[in-house]
């Protein structure tokens, strides 16, 4: 019963954070079956995310290091690129490929979906080590993070889909964007001082409005013509 409990607790979150930014794209909104199928997408590669980081830790055993520095390394160049690219191949293969990948707005919708997926069972996972009151710290940093640059990434995909020839639409440039976002979050969250919560805040705060920048020039976005989408 213990572990129904903590799943429902690691949904809440994503779901909040979900209801939240889906109003956003009210004027044509996604179907809640391809967005349950995103969000699904991203809780699986969580699989593969965490396969990988204990491979790596095989190998170089950073999650065991006490060193600030060697924690500031893994965060940005194991850990945040394992799983911002792992969350891009779900916009890439799963979202990008639909029909219901049809205006510039989807990008960011689809990105912050995929995130919450990975987010959500990264979630469930802390909880059954950490405890279920892990989970509200989780609610407005870890999980929102995840959303943020994911939906960053998002943000560049849908630009190159249908502005291929507009300036920024770099796919590589968004994910560099977003493992550095990432890597600064858990380098501060690692950082064993009572200033943490209030510089986690600031950080939090920060990406919330690039990602809602992003999100009013997307909206703003002119489709260069349905030719060029196509090709």
């Amino acid at each position: 019963m213990i572990y129904l409990w903590y799943l429902f607790v690691a949904l809440l979150p994503g779901l909040f954070w979900l209801w939240f930014y889906r109003r956003r794209d009210n004027k044509n909104p996604e179907p809640l079956k391809q967005i349950f199928k995103i969000f699904v997408w991203g809780m699986a590669a969580t699989i593969p995310a965490i396969a990988l980081e204990f491979a790596v830790e095989f190998f170089i055993p950073y999650a065991s290091s006490t060193k600030y520095i060697a924690m500031v390394l893994s965060s940005f160049l194991i850990v945040a690129p394992i799983e911002e690219y792992m969350k891009y191949l779900v916009l890439k293969y799963k979202a990008s490929t639909s029909k219901e990948f049809n205006e510039p707005m989807d990008g960011i919708i689809y990105g912050i979906v995929a995130g919450l997926g990975f987010a959500t069972l990264e979630n469930f996972l802390v909880t059954l080590s950490d405890g279920g009151t892990v989970i509200i710290l989780r609610f407005a940093t870890a999980t929102l993070m995840h959303a943020i640059c994911s939906g960053i990434v998002g943000y560049y995909l849908a630009r190159q889909k249908f502005h291929p020839q507009g300036n920024g639409s770099s796919i590589t440039k968004g994910l560099l964007l977003a493992i550095f976002l990432h890597g600064l979050y858990n380098s501060v969250a690692s950082y064993n001082s009572s200033y943490s919560i209030i510089l986690l805040a600031v950080l939090i705060v920060v990406m919330y409005m690039m990602l809602s920048q992003d999100i009013k020039e997307i909206k703003r976005l002119k489709v260069t013509s349905k030719i060029d989408n196509q090709n």
